[in-house]
């Protein structure tokens, strides 16, 4: 069994590479901005656990479907993690996952939000790409705490790729998680399972209409 002690995101930050689903009730993109092409975009994380002690970790990557949002004309960044959509290839695992440790009940989703200079985007040159360091808030299980992420820019076309420069370490225990993670190693049988996790994503956003 897979543990996954990823909060995030969430994720963690901002915009990510190839899943094919279609957001269930996520808030939506400002009008007029950048919107996220979820077919086109993808959030994953890598947890850790091992068995016993003194037997070396076992990591794996695990992924979120479902996502929204994007960035108005503004530069405003925003989007949605549906935390119900967690996919680990073990259908126990993702029921897990929801109940024990997110629990998409009382809070179904996790929000990232920061401001970008829109100047940035702008000045980008058809198929042009620039480094950004972007500091902005994750709020998850009602927490809300600063998160900075390193990020690639690219235009392409009339649509920008965003991805991570870098790993975004979210730390469950930051959020009040730490029973939730410790409910799921008991369950497990596990001797260890990490309550942080690094996240990566690839977004694309299409220009506004």
């Amino acid at each position: 069994m897979k543990p996954t002690t990823f909060v995030y995101t969430l994720c963690a930050a901002v915009l990510a590479v190839a899943c094919t689903h279609t957001p269930d009730a996520a808030v939506p993109a400002p009008a007029q901005g950048w919107r996220i092409d979820n077919a086109q975009s993808a959030i994953h994380f890598v947890t850790m656990k091992a068995g016993q002690a003194g037997v070396g970790g076992i990591s794996e990557v695990q992924r979120f479907s479902r996502f929204s949002g994007g960035m108005s004309n503004s530069g405003q960044v925003s989007f949605d993690v549906d935390l119900a959509s967690v996919e680990t290839g073990v259908d126990i695992r993702d029921e897990r996952l929801r109940t024990m440790l997110f629990n998409v009940k009382a809070t179904p989703q996790a929000n990232f939000s920061a401001q970008i200079d829109p100047a940035l985007i702008s000045a980008l040159p058809a198929n042009g790409a620039r480094d950004v360091d972007l500091n902005g808030s994750l709020t998850l299980a009602g927490q809300t705490k600063p998160v900075a992420a390193k990020l690639r820019v690219a235009r392409l076309g009339n649509a920008l790729q965003v991805t991570t420069r870098a790993p975004i370490v979210v730390d469950a225990n930051q959020y009040g998680l730490k029973p939730g993670v410790e409910a799921m190693r008991e369950v497990m049988g596990l001797n260890f399972l990490a309550s942080a996790a690094p996240v990566t994503f690839t977004m694309v956003l299409n220009a506004p209409r």
